[in-house]
């Protein structure tokens, strides 16, 4: 059997475990991502048959933004923690680092939109930078 990994929201209205590995792990600075989540997004990649919700899922809401933009931003009603879009939709859908409990077992390979982020941070970790202006 797969290590659990555990997650959760500040308040813990929201629980859920990934039975298996993400697939990656990603940090996004997008202005969208900015705003919901601080300096950058820090999301891991999660296959829809590895994700259980345990707990809150009557706690949890969803942002659906206007068009141009498309990415839904999902984050418990009670605390206000950011979740990532798990999904009945998506066979591969991000979850917010953040919200994990335990180590994903994956390390950052990516850092999107480094265009949008803010001038007083310096990326200085050596991992793969996209300028790029995807979600922005």
């Amino acid at each position: 059997m797969a290590e659990i990994i555990h997650g959760s929201c500040l308040c813990g209205a929201v629980t859920f475990e990934i039975t298996g590995r993400p697939t990656s792990l990603t940090y996004c600075h997008c202005s969208r991502c900015r705003k919901q989540a601080g300096v950058f997004a820090a999301v891991a990649m999660v296959r829809r048959e590895d994700f259980r919700l345990l707990t809150g899922e009557d706690q949890i809401r969803r942002y659906t933004p206007e068009p141009p933009w498309r990415h839904v931003r999902a984050f418990c009603g009670v605390c206000g923690s950011p979740l990532g879009e798990p999904s009945d939709e998506h066979d591969l859908f991000p979850i917010a680092a953040s919200a994990l409990d335990d180590d994903p077992g994956v390390r950052p390979v990516l850092h999107l939109n480094v265009a949008s982020k803010p001038a007083w941070y310096e990326i200085t970790d050596g991992v793969k930078q996209i300028p790029g202006n995807y979600g922005d």
